[in-house]
């Protein structure tokens, strides 16, 4: 734990940290602290919740596990992550990469925190438009991150570029999250992107880029406008509506859950009555470069 100010939020989380970040908002939250460390936990004991091999979602190879006082994250080549949602607390790696694990502090091991505190999570970005959070969901290679990317270009906040936070309330809030863009090289190369900065000495796939603190905005959550599903048609652009019923079955397959009953329970919950709360398009579009600003135009005219 650390005395000093904090430098800033995410996630409604006021960072407490002597750790570098590059992706925070200013504003007020809840403190969550944040530390590194090169430790390896004592022991093999725990429930194993998740276990994946690497795929387009999770490059790398890992595993959750429940280990009181919370959770142990393994990721491949990185190490332990060690989350107390309760305190909040997050123990990460000691790694020179500073910017991939501030990036990976902000996947599972904040969806754990804010998931404690009663929010969902989403596999979606968000933007704002006028005022309003308006959340682009679909699976990996989709284009929410481009499209993402486009609504940034044309002036349009970005609130979140891969999990959406979610917080049930009268009217559903968007709670805003990173400020970062990773973008393919060729989407990069392609798209113009104004007021983002390059960050690290990133080897990968992706080009990081963190927004200018001039265009960030602060971390106060907004009033949830429209969730929009990404499907992809070569004959133009239109949306449509999407039953609520319907909607359950998309907004389930893009929510973050743990494999436990009760989880299940709490995640459905949360689904249905977002679905039941805010409008859900389907957006119909063609997935090329050259159509990203009309597209662009199109969903904040008509979600």
């Amino acid at each position: 734990m650390t005395t000093e100010p904090s430098p800033g939020t995410c996630f409604g989380f006021a960072v407490r940290s002597s750790l570098p970040f590059e992706y925070l908002r200013v504003g007020a939250g809840t403190p969550l602290d944040v530390s590194a460390s090169s430790a390896v936990p004592d022991g093999d004991g725990g429930e194993v919740l998740l276990q994946w091999a690497p795929s387009s979602r999770f490059p790398l190879a890992g595993r959750l596990i429940r280990a009181a006082p919370g959770f142990r994250l393994w990721v491949d080549t990185w190490g332990w992550f060690l989350v107390d949602p309760d305190a909040p607390r997050v123990t990460l790696p000691d790694t020179p990469n500073v910017i991939r694990r501030e990036e990976r502090l902000w996947s599972i091991p904040a969806m754990l925190c804010f998931l404690a505190r009663g929010d969902t999570a989403l596999h979606a970005a968000a933007v704002e438009v006028d005022g309003q959070a308006v959340v682009l969901a679909a699976p990996g290679t989709c284009g929410k991150t481009t499209l993402a990317a486009a609504f940034h270009s044309a002036g349009y906040r970005l609130l979140s570029e891969d999990t959406t936070c979610v917080r049930a309330h009268d009217r559903p809030l968007v709670v805003p999250g990173p400020a970062m863009l990773r973008l393919r090289h060729d989407v990069a190369d392609q798209l113009e992107v104004p007021n983002a900065t390059p960050v690290g000495n990133v080897e990968d796939d992706r080009v990081h880029l963190a927004l200018d603190p001039a265009t960030r905005g602060d971390g106060s959550p907004l009033a949830l406008r429209a969730i929009v599903l990404l499907r992809q048609a070569d004959d133009g652009l239109r949306m449509q509506r999407v039953p609520a019923p319907h909607a359950l079955r998309d907004l389930w397959a893009l929510s973050f859950r743990l494999p436990t009953d009760r989880d299940r329970a709490r995640c459905f919950a949360a689904v249905a009555d977002l679905a039941r709360a805010v409008p859900l398009w389907n957006l119909y579009r063609p997935l090329t470069i050259r159509d990203l600003p009309a597209t662009v135009e199109f969903v904040a005219r008509h979600a």
